[in-house]
């Protein structure tokens, strides 16, 4: 716990750029954001703790905030609780060391709790008190997206319940437990703005992660809505009683319908595990296990001879994490990643800077910022085409830099294995793929008893598997980091809308397409989070993307209430001309010019899972609902809406 005794030890160990802001909101004084405390930019994923200040700069800044932070500690309010838009730019533009647009201010002012002018757009109404009598919500999931959910249906007074197939919540932080499995997003990102979590660590494991989950559905009471051991089947529409009938199956193969007014789909994207379609799979004699089906009690690999097929983000967290205890590591990939340094990975938070993170809110609301910032919309410009530039290994000046950097480092991690090279640096572009951060992947690789295996699995025999080249790797465990089938969108689960058609046939399969990633013509009160094209490939955290998908819902719903209309679906052409600027913007953009396939793409090429846009785009679309893009209908109405 924070108090004027241990304050020094905490701002020892504390941001100097975050510090200066915390400085100027408590006394008012920009000077700590000016010449001479003048701050680098922040490199890669690092975030320039000192701000590139001299030791006695650095020490000017920690001694104002002792004194500062001690005086609002004793009682002392902040001098300027709320700086104008114009301080607050200059503010977030010195902290990161480089020009912010200011468009980013209504967002900046959103991140940092603060009230806006009143010049600024309107805040969202609240629905709590406008419920209509029996209007209830089915969640189907209770992960990170079910719990966002549910907290706001909670905050707004919105009834609910959840279905969960698992007997606990926490969704793929539940499942995946995999020796080295944890968040490549900041712990501080990757929390609820309205739980923060007291982090042990820089990047959380799946563990902290998950008990975080647990913390914060046990707080807003969560668990009394959920049915665990349910698993949703199908959800279909009755238009005679305008809502959504749902059936699920629970553990014991008892099958029954649930009724709601509005259908919230929570599933995620990354909840089927894909295993390669190769025979003999079922003939290996020893362990095999998928990364998101490896046992809770883990598996015992001393002295074994290990394969690990893949080699994505699962695979680059369970290499260094078992190769002290088997006795060989054989890693079979089809094509070499790029990695990004990731200095902080498995870094633990001291326990003042963690007291100072609880006790100071303006402290931790300007950390997160930064952070955002550093995992935002800053990498944008290195993915657009520069349809001049005549280098297929990078699509722009700017790529290219970042595909010397990476080089550079990547050769650097090898050491004397130099004869790796070929064998580790990607021919394509970086960013074509989910940008990886490496948690000591290449020195691993460069280990005397780690075998790297340039191909493919072709078959899976007794004592190993065949690889495309025709060796045999004799393996007593497989470990297989293979990913999963990310493109066919809420499958197996079977949702018809109206006229009874399903939402498989709407998207042909694995080609899905939603408005904000949300709402589909001829699915009325159906919103699904995590939807298509909502993943940010540039950066962000997946809770922002929730946050705001949630933040739309409950605008909605409130316009909902507001207006006396019972039943809202997207209009097709809002639909339409929605989804065009999603594909136009991604013809524009590496994932579509690179000739890369990776796991954003369909069977026919599309970019399905990767939002196009920059992040404050997103952010102002999902701002408030329009309910005239919408066909609506009233209590009163005598009409139902159309699929047209």
């Amino acid at each position: 716990m924070l108090s004027i005794e241990t304050l020094p030890s905490a701002v020892a160990v504390a941001n100097i750029p975050t510090l200066s802001c915390t400085l100027v909101h408590l006394t008012g004084d920009p000077r700590w954001i000016r010449p001479p405390y003048s701050f680098g930019r922040m490199r890669g994923m690092d975030d320039n703790e000192t701000g590139d200040l001299t030791s006695a700069q650095q020490e000017e800044v920690r001694v104002a905030a002792i004194a500062a932070i001690g005086a609002w500690l004793a009682g002392s309010p902040p001098a300027l609780p709320e700086p104008g838009d114009d301080l607050l730019l200059e503010m977030m533009s010195a902290t990161l060391g480089e020009e912010i647009p200011a468009a980013y201010v209504p967002m900046i002012r959103h991140e940092l709790c603060l009230a806006p002018p009143s010049t600024a757009h309107h805040a969202t109404p609240s629905c709590a008190t406008d419920v209509p009598e029996g209007f209830n919500a089915l969640i189907i999931g209770a992960g990170i997206s079910g719990i966002c959910a549910a907290v706001e249906f909670a905050k707004a007074g919105v009834p609910y319940t959840i279905v969960e197939r698992a007997e606990n919540v926490g969704g793929v932080w539940l499942e995946n437990r995999y020796p080295g499995a944890a968040c490549d997003v900041p712990s501080h990102l990757y929390s609820f703005s309205f739980a923060p979590g007291r982090w042990s660590r820089h990047f959380a494991d799946s563990r902290e992660i998950h008990s975080y989950l647990e913390d914060v559905a046990r707080t807003w009471g969560v668990h009394d809505h959920v049915r665990f051991g349910h698993e949703a089947i199908e959800a279909n529409w009755d238009e005679s009683e305008r809502s959504w009938r749902t059936d699920v199956v629970d553990s014991q193969g008892d099958r029954k319908t649930l009724s709601s007014r509005i259908l919230v789909s929570g599933v995620g994207a990354f909840n089927k595990p894909r295993l390669p379609e190769v025979p003999g799979l079922a003939r290996f004699q020893g362990p095999s296990v998928h990364t998101a089906r490896y046992p809770d009690e883990g598996l015992d690999l001393g002295g074994k001879r290990v394969v690990l097929v893949g080699n994505g983000a699962s695979a680059m967290q369970v290499a260094p994490a078992i190769a002290d205890e088997v006795a060989s590591l054989t890693v079979i990939q089809r094509s070499p990643q790029w990695a990004a340094p990731f200095t902080k990975f498995q870094q633990s938070i001291p326990e003042p800077l963690r007291d100072l993170l609880d006790a100071v809110p303006l402290y931790r609301l300007w950390y997160r910022l930064r952070l955002s910032w550093a995992f935002n919309d800053k990498l944008y410009d290195a993915l657009q085409h520069d349809p001049d530039w005549g280098n297929d290994r990078s699509i722009n000046a700017i790529n290219d830099a970042h595909r010397r950097q990476l080089t550079d480092y990547i050769l650097s991690e090898l050491g004397p294995r130099d004869d790796l090279a070929d064998a580790v640096l990607p021919s394509f572009p970086p960013f074509a793929k989910r940008m990886l951060l490496d948690n000591g992947w290449f020195r691993t690789l460069a280990r005397s008893h780690v075998n790297l295996v340039n191909s493919t699995v072709t078959e899976v025999h007794e004592d190993g598997l065949v690889t495309a080249d025709g060796q045999h790797h004799c393996a007593d465990v497989i470990i297989w980091a293979t990913g999963f089938d990310v493109v066919n969108l809420l499958a197996p689960l079977r949702v018809r809308g109206l006229g009874g058609r399903l939402l498989h046939d709407e998207w042909q399969g694995d080609d899905a397409r939603a408005y904000l990633g949300a709402v589909v013509p001829g699915f009325p009160n159906f919103f699904c989070l995590y939807g298509p094209n909502t993943q940010f490939g540039h950066g962000g955290s997946l809770i922002t993307i929730l946050e705001r998908q949630t933040h739309y819902l409950m605008s909605l719903l409130a316009r909902m209430f507001t207006e006396n209309c019972g039943v809202v679906e997207i209009r097709r052409d809002v639909y339409d001309r929605y989804n065009q600027a999603v594909d136009e913007t991604h013809a524009r953009m590496i994932w579509q010019v690179s000739g890369v396939q990776s796991y954003f793409l369909n069977s026919k090429g599309r970019n399905v899972v990767n939002n196009p846009f920059r992040i404050i785009d997103f952010w102002e679309m999902t701002e408030r609902a329009d309910l005239s893009e919408y066909h609506c209908l009233c209590t009163s109405a005598a009409t139902r809406p159309s699929a047209a």
